[in-house]
């Protein structure tokens, strides 16, 4: 099963818990829907991408100590340099940016996912730092607390480690 299947289905699973929720009389209704709703959100936390802290330790054993050519050959050129007084280089690639804009009834909401890759590299252009910025997949509660993954993740295909 896929990432995208696996979400489908936890969106499923939290949207059935909302409908019993809004259906359940009784007095064991309540609770039996705090049950449930823990489980789905469990399912949806064990995540279909992998987290930022996943990326930044896949990325950093693949690329520290590298050349910073082999990060514009798996990125392209980069978003910006910047040369330090140490006579080190900062890099940052932004890989994807998207602006989600939610409108109803003449008022919007407007909210942009994005990725970077930032490194630091030596004077002879040895990569000795990385991390990312990113946003969390998702909005809302999924953003909050990270359900899907991070962006980073998803953009390079990285899936959570087992």
């Amino acid at each position: 099963m896929d990432a995208a299947q696996r979400s489908k289905i936890a969106i499923r699973a939290l949207a059935r818990a909302f409908w019993l929720r809004k259906t359940a009389y009784g007095s064991g209704g309540q609770s039996k829907m705090r049950i449930l709703g823990i489980v789905v959100l469990g399912a949806a936390l064990a995540g279909c991408a992998a987290s930022r802290q996943e990326v930044v330790a896949r990325l950093g054993d693949q690329f520290i100590g590298k050349n910073v050519d082999s990060l514009v050959v798996q990125f392209g050129p980069p978003t910006s340099t910047f040369k330090m007084n140490s006579g080190q280089s900062s890099y940052v690639w932004q890989l994807t940016s998207v602006t989600d804009i939610d409108v109803d009834r003449g008022y919007g909401t407007a909210s942009t996912r994005f990725c970077k890759v930032s490194i630091i590299a030596s004077p002879v252009g040895i990569v000795t730092q990385l991390d990312t910025e990113d946003s969390n997949a998702g909005g809302g509660l999924y953003a909050a607390v990270g359900a899907f993954g991070s962006i980073c993740a998803r953009r390079l295909g990285m899936k959570p480690q087992t």
